[in-house]
């Protein structure tokens, strides 16, 4: 398995979206997550196993918080994962269940959990 590019929105600490383009650090293949203890590794590494598992490991799997306790009510949970796998480039998308306020009235509704798979053909993506 090789990534490509992550993208995460309204997940562990971050309150917006951020994205690693993991193919331009990793030109030789390797890359190295480094920084201070808070600054976010092992929530990147958390990003990667929610796109392909739909869980994190560990306590932080069985408390069932991916959301955002910064981002704006508005904003969904989202991971976004670029990456080869067995030779084949997929792009996986994934959204946890998740309370969102109600488009109209007043109070709240549930969004279910939402995986979306789809594989790069050389021109486009298609759905798996």
């Amino acid at each position: 398995m090789r990534l490509h590019s992550l993208s995460i929105t309204a997940f562990g600490p971050f309150a917006g979206t951020e994205t690693v383009d993991v193919d331009a650090v990793a030109r030789d293949g390797l890359f190295l997550l480094w920084g201070p203890t808070g600054a976010g590794k092992t929530t990147l590494l958390d990003a990667v196993v929610f796109a392909l598992y739909g869980t994190v490991p560990g306590a932080r799997g069985e408390e069932k918080r991916l959301r955002s306790d910064h981002a704006d009510a508005a904003t969904r949970t989202e991971v976004s994962c670029e990456l080869t796998l067995a030779g084949e480039r997929l792009l996986v998308v994934r959204r946890p269940e998740q309370t969102r306020p109600k488009k109209r009235g007043t109070g709240e509704t549930t969004e279910q959990a939402r995986l979306t798979v789809q594989r790069w053909d050389g021109a486009t993506w298609q759905p798996v």
